[in-house]
């Protein structure tokens, strides 16, 4: 099948005035929408598998073990901080290489132990709530655990907005620096 050349129509449009530089503006916008979609999907499969690891954790030290809300929370947090690190830094933004301790793992251990705080502070509360109810430790257990997910599920949002000026700032370095 043979190509079909624009018609005049088409290459008159092109020309015109404002056209072409608009065409391009809505191109650039769709292209930084479904990088953003991009970025939210994969930093929400990162985050949904740093659930998972700080739920169980949080769970198992909180129900069977008995461990405070303090204890419970500050291992769940680190069960859930390591692999949210690693798969958002080089899955969500693309970062390979040595990080730079002041421009990205100070930055983002400031925000995820405010995140802890408000974890800590949070689950403390619940348990406090709870503390002399005639509800049973399990189901106690249940609450405080969901309390802690609450946390991290309003926070989702906002940390996101925080890892990507983060992140996105810098070009990402070459593998070895």
């Amino acid at each position: 099948m043979a190509a079909t050349r624009p018609t005049a129509h088409h290459r008159t449009i092109g020309r015109m005035p404002g056209v072409a530089q608009k065409t391009e503006r809505f191109a650039a916008l769709k292209g930084m929408q479904s990088g953003l979609v991009r970025k939210l999907l994969r930093y929400g499969a990162g985050s949904v598998v740093a659930t998972i690891c700080s739920q169980t954790t949080f769970l198992v030290v909180y129900g069977p073990l008995h461990a405070s809300t303090t204890l419970s929370s500050a291992l769940a947090w680190m069960a859930g901080a390591v692999p949210n690190y690693w798969m958002n830094r080089s899955w969500t933004w693309g970062r390979r290489g040595r990080p730079s301790v002041t421009r990205e793992l100070l930055p983002y251990a400031g925000i995820i132990l405010a995140t802890l705080g408000l974890a800590i502070a949070a689950t403390a509360a619940a348990a406090a709530a709870l503390r002399g109810t005639s509800i049973a430790h399990p189901a106690q257990t249940v609450i405080v655990a969901g309390v802690y997910f609450l946390v991290y599920v309003v926070m989702f949002g906002f940390r996101f907005l925080l890892f990507d000026r983060l992140f996105a700032t810098r070009a990402p370095q070459p593998e070895g620096r």
